[in-house]
């Protein structure tokens, strides 16, 4: 499974608030420094920039922990 960065982005600024993805980042920044990604390039991220499935599932978690929600599996579908 792959998802664009900037699709889970604007989800977030879309559905919850405008700062949801920046608190939900830096929350997982660590553990995505170690996959090459760097807090600029996601904050500003590029049309073409991936989250696999690792890096899905630790924004996944972070949205659950911060904000007790579950991101919807009908825009998964949609983008898939």
């Amino acid at each position: 499974m792959k998802i664009k960065v900037i699709t889970l982005k604007n989800w977030c600024n879309s559905n919850i608030t405008p700062l949801a993805w920046q608190r939900i980042i830096i929350k997982i920044l660590p553990q995505l420094r170690e996959k090459g990604f760097e807090l600029d390039e996601l904050e500003e991220p590029a049309p073409d920039r991936l989250f696999q499935e690792e890096e899905f599932k630790l924004f996944s978690g972070a949205l659950n922990a911060l904000y007790n929600i579950t991101f919807p599996q009908e825009v998964m579908d949609k983008i898939q």
